[in-house]
């Protein structure tokens, strides 16, 4: 019976020694450059530019990316996303479905997101969500959205997005974003004030029926408050989107003064009026 055990317990342990070191071949055998190459194909195929410093298997069944960045092919210059690393593990269990579906962590931007995408056979997108903490709003790329350029802060928060509504429609998302200790620059003085410094902030919004509705936006700082809610019509190119905001901005105090205001032009040329 103990040798019986004895052979059971090496037979097992060479199993798991073969497994082991079949396991770091695979590893050492594994053809990054032609993987990294295939994705940058593939990228620019769909009008993107992807460049990463290095790519390297990652365990269980995915890849990780070293010092990822995006951008359209047509603005190679501006990055759309810029980020420390970047890994991608394959959701095995739907491999036999409709949908293919992925999970994605990684760093970024001084903090750190996570989430999952769902893609047909033909690789078109069915949806993608995502999480992220302490991201460092002053190192994102604003790109020509100029009624972003200059905003500091920390941001946490979570997003979905569906290029297809199930039940008709259109594309589909939901964001919500925290806000704390950052600065936003006015578009036009108020009473003298060029930018509002904010403790804390919350950002709601919605996509649907082709157009984004901005439930709130509200940023509460010492001297001066900001809220705001309207829509945001969607164009081709992000900084085109038309603006229909409207709210009040107030400076904190004994005897607080409020003044209604409407933002409109586009995220790339925004107009700010007080009434």
């Amino acid at each position: 019976m103990k040798i019986s055990r004895i052979v059971q317990n090496r037979a097992l342990w060479l199993g798991v020694y073969a497994v082991f070191i079949t396991g770091v071949f695979l590893y050492l055998l594994f053809p990054s450059e032609l993987v990294l190459k295939r994705l940058e194909a593939s990228a620019a195929s769909a009008g993107w530019m992807l460049r990463a410093a290095a790519l390297r298997p990652s365990l269980p069944t995915g890849i990780t990316l070293s010092q990822p960045r995006v951008s359209r092919a047509e603005g190679a210059r501006e990055f759309v996303f810029s980020g420390d690393s970047l890994d991608v593990q394959i959701r095995l269990l739907s491999l036999p479905a409709k949908v293919k579906r992925i999970g994605f962590s990684g760093r970024a931007y001084d903090g750190r997101f996570d989430g999952s995408a769902g893609f047909r056979i033909s690789g078109a997108p069915v949806e993608g969500s995502a999480t992220f903490e302490d991201i460092d709003l002053g190192r994102l790329n604003a790109g020509g959205l100029a009624a972003l350029r200059g905003l500091t802060g920390r941001v946490r928060g979570s997003f979905f997005y569906a290029p297809e509504n199930p039940v008709g429609g259109g594309p589909v998302g939901k964001l919500s974003l925290y806000l704390s200790r950052g600065a936003y620059p006015l578009p036009e003085p108020f009473l003298g004030v060029s930018r509002i410094d904010f403790d804390h902030g919350t950002i709601s919004a919605q996509l649907k029926n082709n157009r984004v509705t901005l439930e709130k936006l509200e940023l509460y700082g010492r001297q001066i408050n900001c809220l705001l809610n309207g829509t945001i019509l969607p164009a081709e190119r992000a900084e085109d989107s038309l603006l229909q905001l409207k709210g009040v901005i107030e400076i904190a105090g004994k005897s607080k003064i409020k003044m209604n205001v409407t933002v409109g032009g586009t995220l790339g040329s925004p107009v700010m009026r007080y009434i």
